[in-house]
């Protein structure tokens, strides 16, 4: 049978209108596909819950709260119970700060005389802050970030405590004297340890953060409801 061009024409004409009307079909089908998808999605709960600090709203926590005196008492081996003072007013940033003096009664001058002959400084008197443990928990903070900021800041790593913290050096006279800042694993509050003006024995610091570490927990932080429950974490990322 002979094709004439006129057939051949409407052969091509019909066989392109063929392929339109197939991709048109399978692009719409794609199109619903999609938005049944969406749909699905959207009927589905989000796994994302909203991020929060152990302790919203820049509430603050006694010291009372977060700090046992008998547990650093006995962590720090003193003779006399500590006495814990709530200094938090003075540190604009910081959810508790608390000095944990030691106990007993003051030396008076002419004992503190006496002391000086027999040693070349009186140390840690009675009435003295040993250490001071400030805790920062307006934030949300993770170790690598610490890490980070610790070497900005140019201190270093430190693993003394069985755990990772920041430690910063300081010169105090003679003496190069221990500053911890860690972050709790278990409140996941900022605790920044440190000795009192006239404590230069790292070790009595080092159980100090220690201490600090193992005897405050969620419970320690607790307001008004918060710091109960694991705070929350952004799990779409």
């Amino acid at each position: 049978m002979r094709i004439t061009t006129s057939t051949a024409v409407l052969v091509v004409i019909t066989w392109l209108a063929a392929c339109t009307n197939s991709e048109g079909a399978g692009a719409e089908a794609a199109k619903r596909e999609a938005e049944a998808e969406l749909k699905k999605k959207a009927a589905q709960p989000s796994t994302t819950r909203k991020m929060a600090p152990p302790v919203p709203g820049r509430k603050r926590i006694p010291c009372e709260q977060l700090i046992d005196p008998a547990g650093f008492t006995e962590a720090l081996g003193e003779k006399q119970p500590l006495v814990v003072k709530d200094i938090t007013s003075s540190f604009a940033e910081a959810t508790s700060a608390c000095s944990l003096t030691r106990g007993g009664r003051p030396p008076s001058p002419k004992e503190q005389e006496a002391l000086l002959k027999r040693k070349r400084r009186l140390g840690v008197l009675p009435g003295d802050e040993v250490c001071n443990v400030t805790a920062k928990c307006w934030v949300m903070e993770t170790e690598e970030h610490l890490r980070q900021r610790c070497k900005a800041m140019k201190f270093r790593d430190d693993e003394s405590m069985g755990t990772y913290a920041c430690l910063q050096v300081v010169a105090t006279g003679a003496d190069d004297v221990y500053s911890f800042q860690f972050l709790d694993e278990d409140t996941r509050c900022v605790l920044h340890v440190r000795g009192g003006p006239s404590m230069v024995d790292n070790a009595v610091i080092t159980s100090c953060a220690r201490a600090a570490r193992d005897l405050i927990g969620r419970d320690q932080i607790k307001v008004d409801g918060a710091g109960t429950e694991e705070p929350a974490v952004d799990t779409a990322q």
